[in-house]
């Protein structure tokens, strides 16, 4: 029966340890609202708090005095929790279809940046389970500060901002030039296209969703416009499967990038997260970052392939333009909520 006994403890002691490394530890909580990206059973992002987490696992030398078993696990989780922490941080998206593990490949400065930050994560969460020697951690790093500045101080700046796709990028260029064949002046030179008669069709739709998403938020923006300027900006991105980065875009409907700012991209140099994500619009419009009165646009599409990048209507590009000729997102916050 004591032979029967311990195999049964032992089955118990490894599915303790399977579940352990297959769920997420307390210290992996989700808030409501958040937009947390999951990199396997290991790692995550939190694009709302702006942090990488990660989970590491460990086993001690089953002999030897239990504090030193405890303190040998742990020692080995964080190494694990460090490992699966950095190759999270490979996969965070900068901008485009660029990774920060493209960025480490082409860039030791970079490297030796993204490896110091993760060297220096914290550990949040930490459980030892003495009869199985084994230690279990959840560790984090900010992506705000070091992280952040450490990319943007040594990446040229993109040359999307250029309002123009690059040569080799044929499928943009296409996009590009179909925004810029149906402006209205050209329009006029081109009746009888057989094309022009759908591409006017679906543009007159996507201006009358526009003007129906605003009219249903025209009570929130007419007390924001009674109380004062707007303190920050929020972005509904749902509908148009936008994907978070370090560096989201904003562009007008059929002309170039509106945001980040150059405001804003010296802010980035500096290691400031200049735009969040959440999940929840009403969540987002009483974000402390956003402030009292937050302007609320809603986008209609996303640009190019990549989907890091969100196209405004006209009537809203023209808003948006007006204020930052006023110095409106010189510190003004700004979250984009997503499905």
């Amino acid at each position: 029966m004591s032979d029967h006994t311990g195999l049964i403890k032992k089955i118990l002691s490894v599915s303790t340890l399977v579940l352990m490394t297959a769920l997420p530890v307390t210290g992996w909580s989700q808030g409501p609202g958040e937009v947390v990206e999951w990199s396997g059973s290991a790692g995550a992002v939190n694009w709302t708090r702006g942090r990488v987490m990660a989970e590491g696992n460990g086993m001690g030398k089953r002999k030897g005095p239990s504090r030193l078993v405890a303190a040998q696990a742990c020692r080995a989780a964080v190494v694990d929790a460090q490992r699966n922490l950095l190759e999270t941080v490979k996969g965070v998206r900068v901008e485009g279809e660029t990774v920060v593990e493209n960025m480490m490949l082409t860039s030791d400065v970079i490297k030796s940046s993204v490896s110091g930050v993760v060297r220096g994560a914290v550990v949040k969460n930490r459980e030892v389970f003495p009869d199985e020697g084994a230690c279990t951690v959840t560790m984090e790093m900010p992506m705000e500060g070091s992280f952040a500045s450490g990319i943007f101080q040594n990446m040229p700046d993109s040359p999307q901002a250029n309002m123009r796709p690059g040569i080799s990028d044929w499928k943009q260029w296409v996009s590009y030039g179909l925004d810029w064949l149906i402006r209205p002046a050209h329009a006029a030179s081109s009746v009888g296209a057989p094309w022009q008669s759908q591409m006017n069709q679906l543009m007159e739709r996507l201006e009358r969703l526009e003007k129906v998403v605003q009219a249903q938020a025209a009570g929130n923006q007419s007390k924001q416009k009674r109380s004062g300027s707007p303190t920050g900006l929020v972005i509904d991105a749902r509908g148009t499967n936008f994907i978070p980065s370090l560096s989201p875009k904003v562009r007008q409907l059929r002309a170039g990038i509106l945001y980040p700012t150059p405001r804003k991209r010296e802010q980035q140099r500096q290691g400031e997260l200049v735009s969040l994500f959440m999940k929840d619009l009403v969540l987002a419009q009483n974000h402390p970052r956003v402030g009292d009165r937050p302007l609320v646009l809603k986008g209609l599409k996303t640009w190019g392939k990549y989907r890091t990048e969100i196209v405004l209507g006209t009537d809203s590009s023209k808003e948006l333009t007006a204020l930052i000729q006023k110095n409106f997102l010189a510190e003004a916050g700004v979250i984009i909520v997503l499905d």
